[in-house]
């Protein structure tokens, strides 16, 4: 196999934030190109951990008692504060999709 026709999985973070109106908005940032998709599903778990203990020390520091959950999806993983998703971990694969032609 040519090197350069072997997949690569990428992990996106989204994550809401609010506008300058107000309103919250999506953000999305690349946090890296894996070779396996092993690789990617785990980096996109210890980002989300990561994530997930910042945003419960900054609810403690706020005074604020907030359940933050991690849930495990097909694509990664999404991290609810109360109701509502407000970070995303998914793992997506860069190469394109081929029809057997």
């Amino acid at each position: 196999m040519n090197p350069s026709d072997a997949s690569t999985f990428a992990v996106l973070q989204f994550s809401l934030e609010m506008g300058t109106d107000g309103r919250p908005t999506q953000k999305t940032t690349a946090r890296g190109d894996f070779g396996s998709i092993e690789q990617a599903f785990s980096v996109a778990r210890s980002l989300a951990e990561l994530e997930r203990g910042r945003m419960e020390r900054s609810a403690s520091m706020a005074g604020a008692v907030r359940a933050i959950e991690m849930v495990d999806t097909e694509w990664g993983y999404d991290l609810r504060q109360d109701w509502l998703v407000t970070t995303r971990f998914w793992v997506h694969d860069r190469s394109p999709a081929s029809l057997g032609v």
